[in-house]
């Protein structure tokens, strides 16, 4: 989504990054060892998820930063979305654990409360600098 409103390759950097980090830390706290992430079923998969356009999911996410709607943009994709199917258990278990995963609270809300793209991704970003600092 990051891509699809123009945010540029630091952001698309800083999302990557705290995306790795979220996947890594609920994991752990499931019983994984954070080495698992650091594969390519891990960090492998998020990148090419993330930068190539052979993932439903990115191209899903293009088509909503451009204002597709998501009935429309699932149609263009014409295959299953991964990422919307999954979402709502992904934030469930991160509920369960008690662990934060802002990307996915903020993606949940994007799919399934009619946030703006651009908003979520610019709470985002805001977030990730404050936790750096």
């Amino acid at each position: 989504m990051s891509d699809g409103i123009g945010m540029g390759p630091n952001a698309k950097t800083a999302l990557i990054t705290q995306g790795l980090l979220e996947m890594s830390n609920l994991g752990k706290i499931m019983g994984a060892q954070r080495c698992t992430f650091m594969g390519l079923s891990g960090v492998g998969d998020l990148v090419l998820t993330c930068t190539d356009d052979q993932s439903r999911n990115r191209r899903f996410g293009m088509l909503l930063a451009q204002g597709l709607s998501i009935e429309s943009a699932k149609l263009k994709v014409g295959q299953v979305i991964e990422g919307y199917e999954n979402i709502k258990e992904i934030l469930m278990l991160s509920s369960k654990y008690k662990t934060e995963m802002p990307i996915i609270e903020q993606v949940y809300q994007v799919l399934y409360l009619n946030k703006s793209v651009k908003r979520s991704a610019l709470k985002l970003l805001t977030r990730i600098k404050i936790n750096k600092q």
